[in-house]
């Protein structure tokens, strides 16, 4: 089968989707060192070997492809915390988490669908939506839990949450479409650019 060169957009895309995974894990690997939960402290570390692992599968998705993957400085995470800030508890992570996890899911599924999708990035896309099928049960089950201990007012903030997740996904949205749009006349601006200097 004959690869087909990774684009500019394409390049993007999978290195957002690595620093995000990245993201995810550094900050599960700090839950589970400070967690006083034993039980916690298992699901914690659990969670964070998935997301270091989905990051390094982006990583060789990359480089294989022929490519390294790009600095991303601003993650889903990211942004996340400049909606709400450091969430202030426990309940309210898995909350967040739990969130995140179903629009990556969702998001991860269009991509697959998406006849215009890389065959190896496709792959990578089916392998990551088989493992995160049913993976984060631990959660659901520790926020009911934490709602019947009067730890979380599960549904106010479920709603919320979704609100912000929204938005938030709209405006990382917004943006791939904006950087598409700039890396496109960007590239029409350096061809007319070396031909005005031949």
């Amino acid at each position: 089968m004959t690869m087909i060169a990774l684009t500019k957009e394409e390049l993007w895309v999978l290195s957002y989707y690595r620093a995000s995974e990245l993201a995810g894990a550094l900050l599960f690997g700090r839950l589970a060192r400070r967690t006083q939960d034993d039980e916690m402290r298992v699901h914690l570390t659990g969670h964070f070997a998935e997301e270091a692992g989905h990051a390094w599968q982006w990583t060789k998705t990359i480089h294989n492809l022929g490519h390294f993957p790009l600095m991303i400085t601003e993650t889903y995470q990211s942004a996340y915390a400049k909606e709400i800030g450091l969430p202030a508890s426990m309940p309210e992570i898995l909350l967040l988490t739990k969130i995140f996890e179903e629009r990556i899911f969702g998001h991860f599924t269009k991509h697959l669908a998406n006849p215009t999708a890389h065959p190896a990035v496709k792959v990578t896309l089916a392998r990551m939506l088989k493992e995160e099928e049913g993976h984060l049960g631990w959660i659901d089950k520790k926020l009911i839990d934490y709602d019947k201990e009067g730890m979380i007012e599960l549904a106010k903030k479920t709603d919320e949450y979704r609100s912000i997740d929204e938005r938030i996904y709209g405006e990382v949205m917004q943006y791939e479409k904006n950087l598409w749009d700039f890396l496109e006349k960007n590239e029409q601006y350096n061809k007319r650019n070396i031909s005005d200097h031949r």
